[in-house]
């Protein structure tokens, strides 16, 4: 065998292991990929759980003290007639809820988590609580603590509201 022909069998070697290495690493670049894809669905559902905990949480709060339910009911339907620190405990309930509404909307905004989890989850829970007269007085002294995109979301949601003459009454949205 003389020398061109070593050269040229040695470049044959050098391309199969350039194709061989491109293979490799196409294969480890779409595995990355898949794990990267699997953690960041994790995450959003984490996240997620996280934010219906929260939810649950506050009607747990509800349910389960006589004195808050009280204050709660009350609070979403007559504010007025709550002492200061009665609103108070209803205004920090309510934060809660709008707090759990953002980290839901959030992720349905910066994720592609499905547009319906926030029409399903938060333009209802809006629908029930915060568009009553005591969820708006809540929103009305705390919008500004929020995002814009979150504020543009519930003022839509409460605007479509009360344009919808079927909409729920106000005895039906006073549930948690």
């Amino acid at each position: 065998m003389d020398i061109f022909a070593l050269g040229a069998l040695g470049e044959i070697l050098g391309s199969l292991g350039v194709f061989i290495s491109l293979i490799y690493l196409s294969i480890q670049v779409r595995q990355q990929t898949l794990q990267y894809k699997k953690m960041e669905h994790d995450n959003r559902v984490a996240v997620m759980h996280a934010s219906a905990i929260a939810l649950r949480e506050n009607r747990k709060a509800v349910y389960q003290d006589r004195e808050f339910a009280t204050i709660y009911n009350t609070g979403l339907s007559a504010p007025e007639e709550l002492t200061e620190v009665e609103y108070l405990r209803f205004r920090i309930l309510m934060q809660n809820v709008l707090d759990g509404l953002w980290d839901v909307h959030s992720q349905t905004a910066l994720s592609d988590t499905s547009p319906e989890i926030w029409t399903t989850l938060g333009e209802k829970a809006i629908e029930r609580m915060i568009a009553t007269p005591g969820g708006r007085k809540v929103w009305a002294q705390m919008a500004s603590a929020y995002p814009e995109a979150f504020r543009k979301a519930v003022d839509q949601t409460l605007s479509t509201n009360d344009s919808d003459q079927s909409g729920p009454t106000s005895a039906s949205r006073s549930s948690a």
